[in-house]
């Protein structure tokens, strides 16, 4: 993973002591015994408040907190009609954050929601994306990478057999995601634990 080494890298059980810590939960005070057979597991419903905050946060949060990895030797790459990419995002994605075909001259940062004008205006025969000003719609399991330049076959065309146009077979250069950790541990920059007190108020939007 790129970008880690000022990083949290917290066990379950450490992000739980860390949480409630910065709710002042702890330390417990240890002088007395109280004892109730109505009470709720706080361990419990403070994990269940910190899945929902990490995955959050990483959908949300400054791609700077959270862990970065490139992916493409995980990725399948299906070429489609007239130059078009189809790309699966391996499970542990959350997100994309940079792609990049060999055949583009500079990658893609931004990713288009299906149905948009944008998506359409891409889609676009005479509009449409290409190598020089490239783009990527986002479905979520895959992205489609517009697009890998045609190239014409070198057979001479007939009345019957057409010079067809053919597209460039699709290579990465890089698919950089903000991923989750394999190992289920919380991987976040400790400026996002600023963001804790505010989530167990309101759960905000983070920016």
């Amino acid at each position: 993973m790129e970008n880690t080494n000022q990083f949290f890298n917290l066990s379950s059980t450490e992000m739980l002591n860390l949480w409630k810590t910065i709710l002042r939960l702890e330390p417990v005070r240890r002088d007395c015994t109280v004892e109730r057979d109505d009470g709720i597991d706080i361990d419990a419903l403070l994990q269940l408040h910190i899945r929902q905050w990490y995955a959050h946060l990483l959908n949300t949060a400054p791609v700077e907190w959270l862990p970065v990895e490139d992916v493409k030797a995980d990725v399948t790459l299906t070429l489609e009609s007239g130059g078009k990419v189809s790309a699966t995002v391996p499970t542990l994605c959350v997100r994309p954050v940079e792609w990049q075909l060999t055949a583009w001259q500079r990658p893609v940062t931004r990713f288009l929601a299906p149905g948009s004008h944008e998506a359409q205006v891409a889609l676009d025969p005479y509009t449409g994306a290409g190598p020089c000003l490239p783009a990527a719609i986002d479905y979520g399991n895959r992205l489609l990478l517009l697009s890998v330049p045609t190239a014409t076959q070198p057979a001479l065309a007939t009345a019957t057999q057409p010079v067809l146009a053919t597209a460039t077979q699709p290579a990465l250069a890089t698919a950089r995601c903000v991923v989750r950790p394999s190992d289920g541990t919380f991987s976040f920059h400790p400026d996002a634990l600023a963001t804790i007190p505010q989530w167990e108020q309101s759960h905000p939007t983070l920016l």
